[in-house]
């Protein structure tokens, strides 16, 4: 589906973005690392593939709706790294985000 793109994108940007130099993450500074990252999101990357694999084998709408929510969990803990982005980028995460969210969003089950 489309939203994969913006899915890939997102974190595409946090990753080439680094900190921004601003504490107000959660954990500060060492919050904002490829290792943070990676750690917060292992279990909402592992629900999202679960949730796209049972969807893929079985479109259902009850799989549809656990694979919509599991995107959306996704982009929530993603999301929680919004000020690891530079200022200058990060509007463009931002909307990357709001982008791949609205795409989930219009995903008709």
């Amino acid at each position: 589906m489309k939203y994969f793109f913006y899915l890939a994108l997102v974190a595409f940007t946090l990753f080439t973005t680094g900190c921004g130099g601003d504490d107000d993450g959660p954990g500060g500074p060492a919050f904002c690392t490829d290792q943070a990252f990676s750690q917060a999101i292992a279990d909402a990357v592992m629900d999202f593939s679960a949730a796209a694999q049972a969807y893929a084998n079985d479109q259902s709408t009850a799989n549809c709706n656990a694979y919509k929510q599991a995107a959306l969990d996704y982009l929530d803990e993603i999301r929680r790294f919004e000020n690891c982005a530079t200022i200058g980028q990060r509007q463009d995460f931002i909307d990357s985000l709001r982008e791949a969210e609205e795409n989930v969003n219009m995903t008709l089950c």
